[in-house]
């Protein structure tokens, strides 16, 4: 299934790298643009691993690519990212994946793109509970903010009443899973080879989106429909071959809504859906403000304060950590030379008072390299927390350094 899956994607980008040069060409003139980066990583976890597999320290060299291509008129565009990791361990985390690779038409107020992208929906910090586009890439990133490209075909129109975008996806892409050998991990050995779907299409099951997005005022919002199958699988211990686990993906129906409003330093914010799966309707949201010092202390810094309520109406049996829990963090730009900024925050369960914590900070060396520094704990874990005590043994730090070409 794997195999066939990227053959259709290759088959895809073909065809799209087809009709971005049959539009191209005839331009005789076109602008280019190529940058990439190259990061060396070191992940070290504070505790002995539970699995006989696993290791306590990983190296791994990630590379990003971007080439832009580009007529005169600005009208057709074909745009490349393309990303791949070696890991010194984890088979699974040793992967490449197109995140990009899309041929773009653009004309007075209307867009088409067509191929694979990259899709964004949220307003939210903690948990972008509506971004349901673009499956997690979860061996990138504990946080799920890494997504693996998704084939495609997105159309945009752009008018005095807002703007009206509509999405056809071919193809299911199952989330990535750490190895047996991987960290950070729960005990339980997720299949990255085989997946069951509720469609009787498996992963090609025809999936459809519509979005709306206007600005009124101080209020920027976003209403979406989403009729696919889920980007999140179904773990069940019950549905095990030979020690592993096989995710099981869910026909999804979602409606959402996630609103901004800017009102001098803050940013108050919400993210709300309903979801109907499996014959269950289910409601989300996530709600919360940020509030910004400008000019700190009479510096050229700034600092955002952060605080955010999740909540879940399944609660205890919701398939997530996040279903009664507030989330409270800061952000702080020093706005100089050397792009330095540390992001920290806290996740308190409201149920279990169980914690988790994250800070993240980044600066430039010289003008194409710099250092980021990663680092998460669990703490006060309550062993009635099944989620967060299944990792609680997981924290790490995480040190990249990247140089930019």
């Amino acid at each position: 299934m794997q195999y066939q899956r990227m053959l259709r994607l290759s088959a895809l980008l073909t065809s799209t790298a087809g009709a971005c040069m049959t539009a191209l060409v005839p331009t005789l003139a076109a602008d280019f643009s190529f940058e990439g980066e190259l990061t060396f990583e070191a992940r070290s976890f504070l505790n002995a691993p539970t699995s006989l597999h696993a290791k306590r320290n990983y190296g791994s060299v990630s590379t990003l690519l971007e080439l832009g291509i580009y007529d005169d008129a600005n009208t057709h565009a074909f745009i490349f990212k393309g990303f791949a990791r070696g890991d010194s361990e984890d088979d699974n985390r040793s992967h490449a994946d197109l995140r990009e690779a899309k041929y773009i038409f653009v004309s007075d107020n209307y867009e088409l793109a067509v191929g694979i992208d990259h899709v964004f929906w949220g307003v939210t910090e903690f948990a972008h509970i509506v971004d349901i586009i673009n499956q997690t890439d979860a061996t990138e990133s504990v946080d799920g903010e890494q997504k693996l490209g998704q084939p495609m075909l997105r159309s945009s129109y752009v008018s005095e009443y807002g703007t009206f975008s509509g999405f056809y996806m071919p193809l299911h892409r199952p989330r990535t899973v750490f190895d047996k050998q991987g960290r950070p991990t729960s005990g339980l050995i997720i299949s990255d080879d085989h997946e069951l779907y509720e469609s009787n299409h498996a992963n090609e099951q025809n999936e459809f989106a519509l979005r709306y997005e206007n600005s009124f005022d101080a209020f920027d919002i976003g209403l979406a429909y989403f009729d696919g199958t889920a980007r999140e699988p179904i773990i069940n211990p019950a549905n095990s071959v030979g020690g592993e686990i096989t995710p099981y993906y869910p026909l999804l129906k979602q409606i959402s809504l996630d609103t901004q409003a800017t009102l001098g330093p803050w940013l108050l914010k919400l993210e709300a859906l309903q979801q109907d799966q499996l014959d269950e309707q289910t409601a989300r949201a996530v709600i919360g403000f940020e509030y910004t010092f400008y000019g700190l202390l009479g510096t050229s810094s700034d600092l955002g304060l952060v605080a955010e309520y999740m909540w879940d109406e399944r609660q205890e049996i919701a398939p997530h950590p996040l279903a009664n829990d507030i989330g409270i963090g800061f952000r702080w730009t020093a706005n100089d030379v050397q792009s330095t900024t540390l992001l920290a925050g806290a996740i308190i369960d409201l149920d279990h008072q169980s914690m988790g914590v994250s800070l993240e900070a980044e600066r430039r060396l010289t003008n194409n390299l710099s250092l980021s520094v990663e680092a998460r704990f669990q703490t006060n874990i309550d062993p009635a927390d099944q989620i967060l005590s299944s990792i609680k043994d997981e924290d790490f730090i995480r040190l990249q350094l990247t140089t930019y070409f």
